[in-house]
């Protein structure tokens, strides 16, 4: 017992320091949700890839037209005529022509991709076509319905010299009510709650910005030719420069979703190789985070119901480890569902069954990330939007085939 007593004082150590790096987190997000005025507003190129039609397509798309910042232009960019988004952004670009309080936009035809994948290669065919009065690259995903402060929120940071991007996150919102969309806000969301006031941020493509000049300084062109995604990408090339990445809490935008069992582990074990091949510290760092949480608590639990079942006295002792971790888990959810409720209010009713699967159920949350995690240890094979890619590295992908 003497070794199970040294491992729970570890454990529970290393659960107080994540608590108060939790509670930072939520005070920084809390401070920083609401929208600042802004006196920074470069010119803004805002870059939009699409490829298929979301679950809320017009409703994203539509929100990007009336952002409250003074001087961008919409540049949406899909593969090809066929692809069903190019007709629908095509119809809504002609409607939003008659009212001039909207913002321009543009939609481009990339083409196939070659030697990244296609959402990598849509954006360099976008950027490799803007002229150079734009100051600022903005990238927002077509899963994501912003709200109007999105694009001075984003921009704000890059005022600052020590800055190399500034990013955002996603909340999934559920579509539906099946319990595999709900599970999925409820994973999601110990993920977007990682993100804080330190040095260790990682952008997120789907709502990220950086100024031209660091853009083509740390040679993002070169690097996303051959890479799979755009934002693990950039990470590493902004670090590499001694740069900042800035996350910004106002920046939270809502991605409506609906999924079933099979889309949510297919989507799961897809993020943990792009996280493993793109960022291997981080997946690492994913396997021991969530991983010391489940094995302390259902081995804590295992012990402490064996010695009640011995009748031994030890047994009050033993449950002081599970039942610590669980208070633990129960708070630092707690936390961040209270942090999207203040920050997305008008999702609050559909965000309430993630929330409490997120508080009450976090040991078997834990417990299956951790096999979607572990599931990923040697594949390096992905189907993303009807394209299967090899991941051969960081900077090198393969596509197979379209599927």
């Amino acid at each position: 017992m003497v070794f199970y007593y040294i491992f729970a004082a570890v454990i529970l150590l290393v659960q107080a320091i994540v608590l108060i790096e939790g509670w930072r987190n939520f005070i920084y997000c809390i401070r920083k949700y609401r929208p600042q005025p802004s006196k920074y507003r470069p010119r803004v190129a805002l870059v939009c890839p699409c490829k298929g039609l979301d679950t809320t397509f017009d409703r994203n798309i539509k929100s990007l037209f009336s952002l409250d910042y003074p001087d961008y232009v919409i540049f949406f960019v899909v593969e090809n005529t066929d692809d069903p988004a190019y007709q629908r952004i095509n119809e809504i670009i002609r409607q939003n022509n008659h009212n001039p309080s909207l913002a321009q936009a543009h939609l481009i035809v990339a083409g196939p991709a070659k030697s990244s994948s296609q959402k990598v290669h849509n954006l360099l065919t976008a950027c490799d076509s803007l002229p150079d009065d734009f100051k600022i690259l903005a990238f927002v995903d077509s899963d994501a319905c912003v709200k109007p402060h999105f694009l001075t929120s984003l921009v704000h940071p890059l005022r600052r010299e020590y800055v190399g991007a500034a990013t955002g996150y996603r909340w999934f919102v559920p579509a539906d009510r099946r319990p595999s969309t709900a599970v999925l806000s409820a994973m999601n969301a110990f993920f977007a709650s990682l993100l804080g006031p330190h040095p260790w941020n990682s952008a997120w493509g789907g709502a990220m910005a950086i100024r031209r000049d660091v853009f083509n300084r740390i040679g993002l062109t070169e690097l996303w030719r051959h890479a799979f995604t755009d934002d693990y990408s950039l990470t590493r090339a902004v670090k590499k420069a001694n740069l900042r990445i800035i996350f910004v809490p106002a920046c939270f935008v809502a991605s409506y979703e609906k999924t079933s069992w099979a889309d949510l582990i297919a989507f799961a074990r897809r993020q943990f190789i792009i996280t493993r091949v793109g960022m291997s510290r981080l997946w690492l760092l994913a396997v021991l985070g969530i991983g010391h949480f489940v094995i302390a608590f259902w081995a804590g639990l295992f012990v402490t119901l064996y010695l009640l079942a011995a009748d031994s006295p030890q047994a009050p002792y033993a449950a002081i480890l599970p039942i610590a971790l669980l208070a633990t888990a129960i708070l630092k959810a707690t936390v961040r569902q209270v942090m999207i409720f203040k920050i997305l209010p008008e999702n609050r009713c559909s965000l309430l069954i993630p929330a409490i699967i997120d508080i009450f159920l976090q040991p078997f949350l834990a417990a299956f990330s951790l096999i979607c995690v572990l599931s990923t240890s040697f594949s390096r094979v992905i189907v993303w939007r009807g394209i299967r890619y090899v991941l051969h590295d960081a900077d090198h992908t393969e596509i197979q085939n379209y599927l």
